[in-house]
């Protein structure tokens, strides 16, 4: 993943709301087809990169990334957005032969990003794991309950049924 991708992801939300958040947008997208090439393994809340992490701290001290903080009942919570001096930047990559196209391969997941990053958070959290279980080589009904299990959720619970709904979406 590079910082032009994760720019275009964050300008599409306007302000992508929290670190959760944008580490199952970049997932899901990267398994849709999207050339992110973020590696994850699974974490309490899903999956999880470094990768995105780490670019995404490198692009806040470069004063790419906007990130502000705001206080939740468990802590901190990021919230990341693009600056118009980034935005010209972006506008100026876009403008060249290479830019524009990278611009056009990653136009092609906007939509889906946008839905993603509208999408109730824990429904995210629990189709981006369920996907997570699937892409380790598991039948979609073996995926479904090891998310159960790992999240302690009921299988066939309308907590389920609309990850499944949204996971599917996102199988390339």
């Amino acid at each position: 993943m590079n910082r032009y991708q994760l720019a275009k992801i964050v300008e599409w939300a306007g302000t992508l709301d929290t670190r959760k958040r944008m580490q199952k947008v970049v997932y899901l997208l990267q398994v849709e087809g999207c050339p992110l090439e973020a590696e994850y393994t699974l974490h309490h809340y899903g999956p999880y990169s470094q990768d995105v992490a780490r670019l995404t701290d490198e692009m806040v001290q470069a004063h790419l990334l906007v990130e502000t903080a705001g206080l939740t009942q468990v802590g901190q919570r990021y919230s990341y957005s693009i600056d118009e001096d980034a935005k010209r930047t972006i506008a100026a990559f876009e403008s060249t032969p290479h830019g524009k196209m990278i611009a056009d391969q990653m136009e092609t997941f906007r939509a889906s990003a946008v839905r993603l990053v509208q999408a109730d958070l824990r429904n995210l959290e629990f189709a981006s794991t369920t996907v997570f279980f699937r892409e380790q080589g598991h039948e979609w009904s073996v995926a479904i309950e090891k998310m159960c299990q790992f999240k302690g959720l009921t299988p066939g619970s309308a907590d389920v049924l609309q990850a499944d709904k949204l996971a599917r979406q996102y199988i390339a």
